[in-house]
C-alpha cells in the first residue's frame, strides 16, 4: 500500500526545513542552550547537597560511635561496682542459725506481722 516508509513527523520537517541562519533558530538553540546549563546546575547542586549530606551523616555517625564506646564503658565500670557491692553485702550476710528469724533477707513472710496487715 502507497508509499513504503514512514511519514517524517512534523517536527523533523520543521528542523531540516529551519534555515540555521535564521532568528528563530538561533532562538531555539539558545533557549535550549539555557535549558541544559540549568538542568546541569541543578544536577552538579544535587550531588553537592548529596555529598555534603553524606560527610554530615558520617560526622554524627562517628561521634555516636564514640558515645557508644564511652557508654559502654561506664556501663562496664557501673557493673563491676554493682558485683562489688553485691559481693561485699552477700560476705557481711549472715545467714541465721535458726533459719527463718526476723533477720532473714531472703524470707519475707517473717518481716511482717505474721500475715496481719490490718488496718484502723
Amino acid at each position: 500500500p502507497g508509499g513504503g516508509g514512514k511519514a517524517t513527523p512534523p517536527s523533523k520537517m520543521k528542523k531540516s526545513i529551519m534555515d540555521k541562519n535564521s532568528d528563530e533558530y538561533r532562538q531555539r538553540r539558545e533557549r535550549n542552550n539555557l535549558a541544559v546549563k540549568k538542568s546541569r546546575m541543578r544536577s552538579k547542586q544535587k550531588a553537592q547537597d548529596t555529598q555534603q549530606r553524606v560527610n554530615e551523616l558520617k560526622e554524627e555517625n562517628e561521634r555516636l560511635e564514640a558515645k557508644i564506646k564511652l557508654l559502654s564503658k561506664e556501663l562496664s565500670v557501673l557493673k563491676d561496682l554493682f558485683l562489688e557491692h553485691a559481693h561485699n553485702l552477700a560476705d557481711n550476710v549472715q545467714p541465721p542459725a535458726s533459719g527463718g528469724g526476723p533477720g532473714d533477707l531472703c524470707n519475707n513472710n517473717n518481716n511482717n506481722n505474721s500475715g496481719n496487715n490490718s488496718s484502723q
